[in-house]
């Protein structure tokens, strides 16, 4: 017989993808951007989100991928590297707030 003892996996904590996060760098006065944060190792989950290919030859494909996390320290221009690969964060990551087992952050990734 089992004992009371519920375990709950959730897939936004057992991600099988794990991510490196460079928060981009504060906006100087000229426009520019200082340098990046120190970087943040996420456990995550990616899902290809669309992918446009580009009409004419010699072109490559943009593909956006959508990442899943508990939580994301990134916002616009965050360099994100995956499977050896850099990201840039595009647009401002969502978080999805709902209850403590569903509660979330979202962002979509574009190769660099």
């Amino acid at each position: 017989m089992r004992s009371g003892l519920v375990v709950s996996v959730s897939l936004l904590d057992g991600g099988p993808d794990t991510v490196t996060v460079y928060p981009a760098g504060p906006v100087q006065p000229d426009g520019t951007r200082g340098p990046e944060g120190a970087p943040v190792v996420v456990q995550c989950r990616i899902q290809p989100s669309t992918s446009e290919e580009a009409a004419q030859l010699g072109y490559v494909d943009v593909t956006l991928y959508r990442l899943l996390a508990r939580t994301l320290p990134a916002g616009p221009w965050s360099r994100v590297v995956w499977q050896g690969r850099d990201w840039t964060v595009v647009g401002e990551p969502k978080r999805h707030n709902g209850s403590a087992r569903t509660r979330h952050d979202t962002a979509m990734i574009r190769r660099r």
